[in-house]
């Protein structure tokens, strides 16, 4: 449903239109539940000049935006990309970076007997960390060893990140076999829901960031879904 109204809005309203503040204000005061949305709409203006702790308490005040209340941000084809391309031996370890609810979480740890499972998030939430080991965590620094998780997962964040060049080194550094990345395939406009920062109508500019690594890219149901071989595994 989020693809098909993202789609409506970006393909099919009129550019003008559709990046104008009286166009959208409508469209955030139902997304973000109040009509006090004027720090969300000029959120792309404020980021880059946000500390850490600034960034970080920004997320932590989503609690009630549409983002939020739903269950995934990730759709079931992406969902089955992931899940077909595990690897297929058990034991491994596993890191979903942007773990959010913990709703992919659960959806791997029903498909293999990992080793060890765990999340990340920029803020942690309740509810996943009441069923896996959740550490706070935000990228491009996160607390983790080089190569200490077999597989990482990270959905629906590179498009918020302030450094995405730094950050995908720092999914390379921990994953010591495969890493899978989705991302929205959305054009750029100023007024966007979801906190957007970064924007992949193309994949290219993504793809370098993993040079040289072997990238599998698809586009499933309106995002790009990457696997990235890091151990040179994947047959």
């Amino acid at each position: 449903m989020t693809t098909r109204i993202r789609f409506v809005l970006d393909e099919l309203v009129p550019p003008l239109v559709r990046d104008s503040r009286w166009f959208m204000w409508p469209f955030f005061v139902l997304a973000y539940g109040t009509l006090s949305v004027r720090h969300f709409m000029e959120f792309k203006s404020r980021a880059y000049s946000m500390t850490a702790e600034e960034y970080r308490r920004f997320y932590a005040s989503l609690g009630k935006s549409i983002s939020r209340r739903r269950n995934t941000d990730l759709n079931e084809a992406s969902v089955r990309f992931i899940l077909d391309k595990l690897p297929a031996d058990t034991g491994a370890s596993l890191l979903d970076v942007g773990a959010g609810n913990g709703y992919l979480l659960g959806r791997l740890a029903q498909a293999r007997p990992w080793r060890r499972i765990a999340g990340a998030d920029v803020v942690v939430n309740k509810d996943a960390a009441s069923r896996f080991q959740i550490y706070p965590g935000m990228l491009p620094a996160l607390p983790f060893a080089e190569n200490e998780f077999d597989v990482v997962t990270c959905t629906h964040v590179i498009e918020h990140l302030l450094d995405v060049e730094a950050s995908v080194k720092e999914l390379l550094r921990i994953t010591r076999r495969r890493l899978f990345v989705v991302v929205p395939r959305q054009r750029y406009f100023y007024y966007t829901l979801d906190e957007h920062l970064n924007f992949y109508p193309r994949i290219e500019p993504l793809l370098r960031l993993f040079q040289p690594y072997p990238v599998i890219c698809t586009v499933q149901d309106g995002d790009w879904a990457l696997m990235v071989d890091v151990g040179g595994d994947a047959g």
